[in-house]
């Protein structure tokens, strides 16, 4: 039996979740290491979605988005919500280098903790 043309759109709308999993293997929580007097994690959920936040002296930011993994990058594009109505950032690319996901600038490196499954 064939699936009506007005449920089509549903249908799309509905597979959309399914479709955005990212690599699993980069699917975790992350933590800057190797820039002094700077806090910040990143979580990489399976289902596309990231929470980001940088703390540096006064200094607070937090975005809140989707993320893709492909050709050696994963990249972080923010959307403003409700809980972050300014994100700290539109667009951010990071270099995958081994598990680690290097910010733009070089400086330090998002690493997952050891004791975290992969």
């Amino acid at each position: 039996m064939r699936l009506p043309l007005v449920l089509l759109p549903l249908t799309a709308f509905l597979a959309g979740p399914a479709l955005a999993q990212q690599p699993p293997e980069r699917s975790g929580h992350y933590y800057l290491q190797g820039v002094m007097e700077t806090g910040s994690e990143l979580l990489l959920q399976p289902d596309g979605r990231f929470q980001w936040y940088l703390v540096y002296g006064a200094l607070d930011l937090f975005a809140e988005g989707r993320w893709t993994a492909q050709q050696g990058t994963v990249t972080l594009t923010s959307e403003k919500t409700k809980e972050v109505p300014e994100p700290g950032f539109k667009t951010l690319v990071l270099t995958i280098r081994d598990k680690a996901l290097i910010p733009p600038d070089g400086r330090g490196a998002y690493m997952r903790p050891a004791y975290e499954k992969e």
